[in-house]
């Protein structure tokens, strides 16, 4: 769906993500991808076969939020969640006509 946000190494609350961006390796980006990549594939098919693909993102949500939000804080949290529909406006503009 988007470009891959880097996160910060928990503890490392100082850290801008600009700093933690610099420091992935191909190899990071290409695994963080793939995790993001097929984790996309298992809710859309679980959305399918359940038929509820908005119970199936409400669950996601809440599952990464409060994981987020344990790891990193409340600021990080909020700030993934601003930047993943920032991504989703973007993708959306990009593809009107």
């Amino acid at each position: 769906m988007g470009e891959v946000i880097n996160f910060p190494k928990p503890g490392s609350a100082g850290t801008t993500l600009f700093a933690a961006d610099e420091r992935l390796s191909r190899d990071d980006v290409a695994r963080l991808e793939a995790i993001r990549d097929n984790v996309e594939a298992l809710l859309d098919m679980v959305a399918g076969i359940r038929r509820d693909p908005e119970a199936v993102a409400y669950a996601a949500a809440r599952f990464g939020m409060m994981r987020m939000f344990h790891l990193h804080g409340r600021a990080a949290a909020m700030g993934f969640a601003d930047r993943c529909i920032e991504t989703a406006e973007i993708a959306t503009d990009l593809s009107q006509p």
